[in-house]
């Protein structure tokens, strides 16, 4: 019997780190998908992320509208509720038999409450992992609410066995988002470089900054200074759009103050293709995405990490911390672009701790082969000997 997933997609990160995974699903003939599309996806401003999933035609989709227009904490917590709602409502109509969550936004915490009170397995991914801001609350919530949690690497599955998971709730299967990487079609750099008018000879960094939700009131100053440093350096940069977050709206708005700088190009949304062509002709990363964590060790390539959001994330050695000061980002940059001993260490000694780029076909077996029932659903109920995975 065919057995029927609901994903969510509630930013343009999880989208194209989930997409291989996605299309596994789609081709398994074990597995039928429906995707709830949600969050930023939207928004006006980021119709170009809503256009690739519409364009990728990979299953049903279910439009929940969750943001609201306030650049706050408390809308978050509203939008919340919004998606909990919506999400219920799909879940009744659906009925699935497995909902799969990724990562830490609160379209997934949702998505976890939603299914928890429907009776609605949970596998979760990337759970244990560890990072700073509300994120890793969110992780940790959707990791209570999950039954089965598909973690990215060693240290993630040991944290989850120290919260009281089980050992045979946890499986291994790495990093979807490098199965992304390895599959690939990439866009040739001449390309790239007529449509955003960049010289391939000098050298060129590639920014976004995300809102911390604990520090929100610094959002701004934290934009100005990143902007600052980069006007003073006058590096030709790409700069893509911050998240949807409490202060990402402010954000943008000291970002668009600089766009006639030019220096600059100010895109909104790359897509994924885009944004990993791109990750693989830049001399820096410079900002506080994970993808400088999660993808960026793979093309080794150069990342200065700026503030909090990352902090205490397992990660390679082509990561420079700094803080959000104008001087410490110019000095941290000039560091990973000219000093001699951290780029032959990045040439010689990164390995990505978060997989082989597998991820997809290891969660396929385990949504296809997992033990529907009480079992699975109660886990305060869990006994040693019990196996949640059918033999093959």
């Amino acid at each position: 019997m065919v057995r029927k997933i609901l994903g969510i997609t509630g930013s343009r990160a999880d989208f194209g780190l989930m997409i291989p995974v996605f299309q596994k699903i789609t081709q398994s003939p074990d597995l039928d998908l429906d995707l709830v599309v949600t969050g930023m996806h939207l928004l006006p401003e980021f119709q170009d992320s809503l256009g690739e999933i519409v364009k990728s035609n990979l299953c049903r989709m279910h439009h929940i509208s969750m943001v609201l227009g306030e650049d706050s904490g408390k809308a978050m917590a509203q939008s919340l509720g919004l998606a909990i709602f919506g999400i219920a409502e799909v879940i009744e109509s659906v009925k699935p038999d497995i909902i799969l969550l990724q990562g830490d936004r609160a379209e997934m915490l949702a998505g976890a409450i939603a299914a928890a009170h429907t009776n609605t397995p949970i596998c979760h991914m990337s759970g244990g992992d560890y990072s700073g801001s509300i994120d890793d609350v969110t992780r940790n919530a959707i990791s209570k609410f999950a039954h089965i949690h598909l973690t990215t690497c060693e240290s993630s599955g040991q944290r989850l066995l120290a919260m009281g998971e089980k050992a045979g709730r946890i499986f291994k299967v790495g990093e979807p988002g490098l199965d992304v990487i390895k599959q690939m079609q990439y866009i040739p750099p001449a390309e790239l470089a007529k449509e955003f008018r960049l010289d391939l000879t000098r050298p060129l960094l590639l920014a976004t900054q995300h809102p911390v939700t604990t520090e929100t009131d610094q959002a701004a100053w934290q934009m100005t200074q990143i902007l600052e440093a980069l006007t003073e350096l006058d590096i030709q940069t790409v700069f893509t759009y911050p998240n949807t977050d409490a202060g990402g709206r402010e954000m943008a708005r000291v970002l668009r103050k600089y766009q006639n700088q030019d220096f600059l190009r100010i895109i909104p949304h790359l897509g994924s293709v885009k944004y990993l062509s791109m990750m693989r002709i830049a001399s820096v990363l410079v900002g506080n995405s994970s993808s400088g964590i999660i993808e960026a060790p793979f093309f080794r390539l150069p990342v200065v990490n700026i503030g909090t959001r990352q902090y205490g994330r397992l990660r390679a050695c082509n990561v420079i911390d700094t803080g959000y000061h104008k001087a410490e980002i110019v000095k941290a940059i000039f560091r990973a672009l000219q000093d001699p001993f951290f780029r032959e260490t990045l040439q010689h000694d990164c390995v990505n701790p978060y997989g082989d780029g597998t991820a997809a076909p290891k969660t396929i077996v385990l949504l296809s082969h997992l033990k529907l029932g009480p079992e699975l659903i109660n886990k305060w109920m869990d006994k040693n000997e019990e196996r949640l995975v059918e033999e093959k």
